[in-house]
């Protein structure tokens, strides 16, 4: 039977792989999250599951994240911020502790089996995908979640520079919107335009159950028009602008 690691069960993605992995009796899942009360009111009767182990601690705990990994086939790490913060490290910090906690694991056993990690990336970070739009929403997006993308792209360079022995594939979506399955489809030319939490769930699952996508930039595509257009993206980019140009807002914000 396959075993799953879910880090960041509780975010969008996250709780959707989540949900779609517990549909599977076949599947033994470790899910990771920094709070277990969170977990519980969303998923509630995910305690009764036999097939589900839940650890909870910070992030920085390597014992924690050691345990959650340990023998798994497969990480799906959804840990991630939609925030455009000044000095956001989460991606930075979830890339370190992943890479300390393998080490580790083959440090302890070096025969051990190491897991794909199936890392939440975005089509922005990747220039075959964004060439493909208008360049003036490239700029739009790169501004108004500068800090974001530059914790990403950090994270993903530290990743990289284990591909020796790390094995990694991104997920490189377009917009993502809170909505249904619309059906995905795997493709290494060009992401939709929007695609729901659900169908990117979907997609990480398959490239998790196929393989072969080792150091690519995974997107994808829709099956069936009718993704939902999020219109509270406006208002993010207005305010993830304001923090890249303005980011003592932010700080001010933190301490109110």
């Amino acid at each position: 039977m396959p075993t799953y690691a879910v880090l960041g069960a509780t975010g969008s993605t996250g709780s959707n792989v989540l949900r779609l992995l517990v549909q599977n009796p076949k599947n033994q899942i470790n899910v990771y999250v920094r709070s277990k009360p969170k977990l519980l009111q969303q998923s509630p009767d995910i305690t009764s599951n036999p097939n589900v182990k839940i650890f909870t601690g910070n992030l920085s705990d390597i014992s924690i994240i050691k345990s959650c990994l340990q023998g798994t086939d497969a990480v799906f790490s959804t840990v991630a911020s939609n925030d455009n913060i000044p000095d956001t490290h989460i991606a930075q910090d979830t890339a370190q502790s992943i890479v300390v906690a393998l080490m580790d694991i083959r440090m302890t056993n070096p025969d051990a089996k190491l897991p794909t990690i199936i890392w939440l990336s975005s089509a922005s970070l990747n220039e075959k995908y964004h060439k493909k739009g208008p360049a003036v929403l490239h700029w739009l997006l790169m501004n108004a979640f500068n800090h974001v993308y530059g914790d990403l792209a950090h994270a993903e360079r530290y990743l990289a520079l284990h591909k020796k022995w790390l094995n990694v594939v991104l997920m490189q979506p377009g917009g993502l919107v809170e909505d249904k399955h619309h059906g995905h489809e795997l493709n290494l030319e060009k992401p939709a335009d929007f695609l729901s939490y659900a169908d990117l769930a979907a997609g990480m699952i398959e490239v998790a159950e196929k393989g072969g996508y080792d150091w690519q930039g995974v997107t994808l595509g829709v099956k069936s028009k009718g993704t939902k257009i999020e219109y509270a993206i406006p208002g993010r980019l207005v305010k993830g602008l304001t923090f890249h140009y303005f980011p003592w807002i932010a700080y001010f914000r933190r301490s109110y």
